[in-house]
């Protein structure tokens, strides 16, 4: 039996180096994927106050159709897109089948319609800042200045 040599120790030294950088570097890029998760942030027409996660949640389930004494009008994000999967998360603590069920209900009941659904950031920035009254969310990448920004996670 051959006895092992410096050469040999040093390409075992090698391939344990070679997998703890590559167990690094898939670490890093599984943080960075987590932090690439879209922030839903609530945006709304001029002049329109603050509200808070519980206010949020009775504008998007047609409870309530005022804040502080002025009318409001939602809109979502398009349906299946991560940024309004993440605000049904955070905000009604729903999945989007769990929200369109919820819908489907009121209005077969006659207690209102789901609020309209936007397409896109520049849509929904553009439909909220010409809208007396609106409120939509954006990905906080997309805040821009002159935004009123009324919630965040």
């Amino acid at each position: 039996m051959k006895t092992p040599n410096k050469f040999h120790f040093r390409m075992v030294r090698l391939v344990l180096l070679s997998w703890l950088v590559a167990i690094v570097w898939l670490s890093l890029l599984a943080t960075a994927v987590q932090a690439a998760e879209p922030v839903p942030v609530l945006i709304a027409h001029p002049g329109m106050p603050r509200v808070d996660a519980a206010t949020v949640a009775r504008l998007y389930t047609g409870r309530a159709v005022e804040v502080a004494g002025q009318p409001v009008i939602v809109a979502n994000a398009a349906p299946g897109s991560p940024l309004r999967q993440r605000f049904l998360a955070v905000y009604l603590q729903q999945d989007e089948d769990k929200y369109r069920a919820y819908w489907t209900v009121r209005r077969h009941v006659g207690k209102g319609v789901p609020p309209p659904d936007l397409p896109t950031a520049a849509a929904t920035i553009d439909w909220v800042q010409s809208t007396p009254g609106a409120i939509g969310y954006v990905d906080a990448t997309e805040l821009r200045a002159g935004l009123n920004v009324v919630a965040r996670p």
